[in-house]
């Protein structure tokens, strides 16, 4: 600031920048300025001492662009040392601007947040808090008297308190953002306030004398005594402070500096959060566990009060005994009174010192007698007020001069001095305790959360980080973020962000290479087209849009394509249809009824092929079943109904197409066409021609697909004969992806994409579930926008659908699945080969197997098909009567332990339990 004589009109600021040639001098105009006379500044550069006058100033702006300053260039005397320095003087007013506020609070921000984060600071932090918490203990435990040793506790506690107090605004200003109001800055405020317990001129207790007239006063003394243990509670935040600080220092200095990314900040929040909580949970119970002490009764000493009473009485007879008899002097009566409430409390650890208020020399009807008793109790007096007890008698017996109108002053005195010792150092040891419960807890979250969150979000941050730049990289990209420095100042979700979005680039270009939609081809010029259709090979989606309307009625007057029906309508339209029950006739009838006949196949079948051209199709599918055990054209006609029921219960036309509808029947018909009763695996292991044809991917699915439509590249059996090229190419993308999905290789996954879509749409399935006679409009939505996954699901889950089927059809598919099984076992030994485990009839038990294949394939993928399509759960019901049938014949067939009974019993419970529970969400 300018000299106090000064040519300018008004006081300055300076500023000091040390980069230049020559001093900037700006000060305010107003009125004519003064003489001139030298504005002096020194510094550690060697500055001397420069003049100005104000002539030597230009009326322009000056450094801070203000019209209203005076702009001085001022030569600067240098010596050797010196370097160029520059001063900015600016009016004092400005710091009372909204701007000059804020630049002084930030100065101030600046200032202080290295002082707190100091050495110096957490040693002056910890002494004060130890003191804060032990020092008023620590005069009790040593009986520190209360002159001089009253006035330096309160000196001490007031400085603390002070202390607390600047470390308060401190903090609120240096974490302007997160301290004030948070838990931690609520906790310092109750910690800071109360000091005012440990001040004996506030509400402290040093130097002042115990009472215990009543019972009640005795409750207030425990809730007193409870508050103040609780609110040195809200001290320890500081240290739990301090605690996690250490930690986090540690933390950092721990990480390797080989460019790997810190979580600093998600560790600091993670960290502090958990930290609140145990500082919390532990104030709490600090806080109330102490309260239900207050109705405890009695804890106070009863016969303090009866003692006190007792020897009034006796000093009412000793004055009666003297009274009646002239002759007597002295007597007796009072002095064994006190020697025996001497001896009373001779066994226990607090004792009478001092009664007041009763004469040893007293005048009675004009003689002077003696009622003597300061002999027997002269005990010495406690050091410190604090630590006596004094109680009054309740009635005087005897009138005298100190003990009239009603208000006693006869009283006895109690030294408490080691009962409050042993309370001192138990308060001590509590909070000794504390602090170790918070500290092992906060290192036991702290690690934990390091262990399980931090550590392997950084190994994350780090290789993202890498791989992604090392991908744009390869692609020919640039990184963004090269800066070291600038990574460093990143938060962890900016930095994932950064990640995530040059992932995004790299999805964006590598699902540019290879797909494009017709809208994004029709906005392409001639010569883009060319380059991505014939060049680039590019794929163009085309997903045809499900019809919604009721597209077929009921009167048709078609002709039907089924003669007759080998059951009747209602068991076509139940789970109750046993396919192999019917002879080749009556399954061909069931195949046209769906095709044609059905709701289905009158809104879509009809709309891609005729009936004959079908019949010939059929015909010849058919034939190219093999006579297997299981893989034949009953399990083809079994699949497709399952199919066909499945489609029609979760009312599939209204988020699939026609032709997918069309697509996924055809499908099911031919899912297993030309199968040769033997496992991928093993066409693998002996390299069959399917296998090496297709490269031991799906060679069966592949092989079912191929003849599929070597089929329907003849007019004559071609069932998409009504298509379009788009609905050909889409009928064509459908029964490829449908049937190369009934490999159970795919199963695991299949599992987790439809627990995926749950888990991402589960408020929407859940309201759904609870809605079985209308669709929303929101789960048609989130349905149809998977199409394809249902699609896929829809085949492979009635492709494993016999353990869902009442137990008869489920038993007979089950025994000949086993014999194709066995089948092949016999062929796996015949050419030496590894038997599979579910093949070798000599140790396989038919009922047992069935347990592991629902238990460990059917059941998931039944329970997370029926979390999304509710209306299924009568098959999760079905499934587990299964299960318990499969298992009561297990148990009478192979007579297991009762440990492993036992076992499956629990695995059986568990999925009953299940199927309840997607039962019960379907109520409303």
């Amino acid at each position: 600031q300018a000299p106090a004589v000064s040519p300018w009109p008004g006081p300055c600021w300076a500023l000091v920048h040390r980069r230049s040639s020559t001093w900037w001098l700006s000060c305010p105009m107003a009125g004519k300025i003064a003489p001139a006379e030298a504005a002096s500044t020194a510094s550690q550069d060697g500055l001397r001492q420069a003049a100005a006058t104000p002539d030597d100033c230009d009326t322009h702006a000056g450094p801070r662009g203000k019209a209203d300053e005076a702009v001085a260039t001022i030569p600067v005397a240098r010596t050797p040392k010196s370097r160029k320095s520059m001063l900015v003087w600016q009016d004092s007013q400005d710091v009372m601007t909204s701007k000059g506020c804020k630049r002084y609070v930030a100065r101030c921000r600046k200032f202080l947040r290295p002082l707190l984060a100091g050495r110096v600071f957490k040693a002056v932090q910890v002494v004060t808090l130890s003191f804060a918490l032990f020092g008023g203990s620590a005069w009790v435990l040593f009986d520190i008297p209360d002159d001089p040793g009253n006035a330096v506790l309160d000196a001490l506690m007031l400085i603390v308190m002070v202390l607390f107090f600047l470390e308060l605004i401190a903090q609120s200003i240096v974490e302007h953002r997160e301290y004030p109001f948070s838990s931690f800055f609520w906790m310092d405020i109750l910690g800071t306030f109360s000091m005012v317990f440990e001040i004996s001129f506030m509400l402290g207790v040093a130097g002042q004398i115990n009472t215990a007239d009543n019972n009640m006063e005795g409750a207030l003394l425990r809730a007193v005594r409870a508050t103040k243990v609780a609110a040195r509670a809200g001290r320890l935040t500081k240290i739990l402070k301090c605690l996690t600080v250490m930690n986090l220092q540690n933390r950092e200095s721990a990480i390797d500096a080989n460019g790997g990314v810190q979580a600093k900040i998600l560790s600091s929040k993670l960290m502090l959060t958990l930290s609140t909580k145990v500082s919390l949970l532990t104030v709490v119970l600090v806080l109330v566990v102490p309260l239900f002490q207050i109705g405890q009764y009695p804890e106070e000493d009863l016969s303090m009060r009866a003692w006190s009473q007792r020897i009034e009485d006796d000093y009412g007879r000793a004055y009666a005994v003297l009274s009646a008899d002239s002759s007597a002097t002295t007597s007796d009566v009072f002095s064994k009174s006190v020697e025996d409430m001497k001896s009373f409390y001779s066994s226990v650890y607090y004792q009478p010192f001092k009664v007041e208020g009763f004469d040893e020399q007293v005048t009675i009807n004009g003689r002077s007698v003696t009622i003597p008793f300061s002999s027997v109790l002269s005990g010495k007096e406690p050091a410190r007020k604090q630590n006596v007890v004094r109680k009054a008698v309740e009635v005087c017996v005897v009138p005298r001069p100190n003990c009239e109108g009603g208000d006693p002053q006869a009283y006895v005195y109690w030294n408490f001095t080691d009962p409050y010792m042993v309370t001192a150092g138990m308060d001590a040891a509590m909070i000794i305790f504390i602090i170790a419960v918070m500290a092992l807890a906060s290192a036991n979250f702290n690690s934990t959360l390091d262990y399980m969150v931090v550590q392997p979000i950084e190994s994350i941050l780090t290789n993202l980080k890498s791989r992604a730049s090392t991908l744009l990289a390869t692609f020919g990209l640039e990184d963004d973020d090269e800066d070291e420095d600038h990574l460093n100042r990143k938060s962890e979700t900016e930095l994932l962000e950064s990640i995530f979005g040059k992932l995004a680039r790299l999805a964006t270009l590598a699902a540019n290479n290879n797909v494009t939609t017709e809208d994004e081809i029709a906005k392409m010029d001639e010569e883009g087209k060319g380059v991505m259709m014939d060049l680039m090979n590019v794929e163009v989606r085309h997903v045809p849009a499900a019809s919604h309307d009721d597209a077929w009625d009921p009167s048709d007057s078609s002709p039907a394509a089924a003669s007759t029906l080998p059951v009747d309508r209602s068991v076509v339209d139940s789970w109750d249809l046993d396919i192999l029950s019917l002879d080749a006739e009556g399954q061909k009838n069931v195949v046209l009824f769906i095709f044609f006949d059905s709701h289905i196949g009158h809104r879509a079948c009809r709309m891609w092929t005729s009936i004959p051209t079908f019949t010939r199709f059929h015909s010849v599918v058919k034939a190219g079943y093999n006579d297997k055990p299981y893989h034949n054209y009953p399990h083809a006609c079994d699949v497709l109904h399952t199919t066909f029921r499945l489609v029609s219960l979760v009312h599939a036309d209204k988020f699939l197409s026609e032709v997918d509808l069309h697509a996924l029947l055809t499908a099911a018909l031919c899912h297993d066409l030309g199968h040769e009763g033997m496992t991928n695996p093993f066409l693998v292991e002996t390299q069959h021609d399917l296998a090496l044809r297709y490269n031991d991917k799906s060679p069966l699915e592949n092989m079912h697909c191929s003849l599929l439509f070597q089929i329907c590249n003849t007019a004559e059996t071609n069932v998409f004969e009504k298509a379009g090229k788009a609905e050909h190419k889409q009928a064509r993308r459908v029964c490829i992806s449908t049937i190369l999905h009934t490999d159970n290789m795919n199963h695991m996954d299949m599992v987790r994409n439809i627990s995926r879509f749950y888990e991402m749409h589960s408020e929407v399935c859940d309201a759904q579930a609870k809605s079985p006679n209308e669709f929303l409009d929101t789960y048609l939505d989130v349905v149809g926008k998977d199409a394809s996954l249902f699609l896929d699901l829809f085949l492979h889950f009635a492709d494993i659908s016999n353990p869902l089927k009442p137990f008869p059809i489920c038993k007979a598919w089950a025994d000949r699945i086993i014999d194709e099984f066995f089948a092949q076992g016999d062929e796996e030994k015949r050419l030496g080969l590894p038997v599979g485990m579910l093949n070798d009839r000599e140790k396989i038990n038919r009922p047992g197997s069935q347990h592991g294949f629902i238990n460990f394939l059917v059941a998931p993928l039944v329970i997370s098909t029926v979390e999304i399509f509710a209306c299924l759960h009568p098959l999760s019901t079905q499934m587990t009567n299964n299960l318990q049938t499969w298992r009561d014949l297990w148990v009478e067939d192979a007579k297991p332990s009762a440990e492993d009974a036992a076992k499956r019993d629990a695995e059986v419970k568990k999925l009953k339990e299940t199927a309840e529970r997607l039962h019960l969400r379907t109520i409303p």
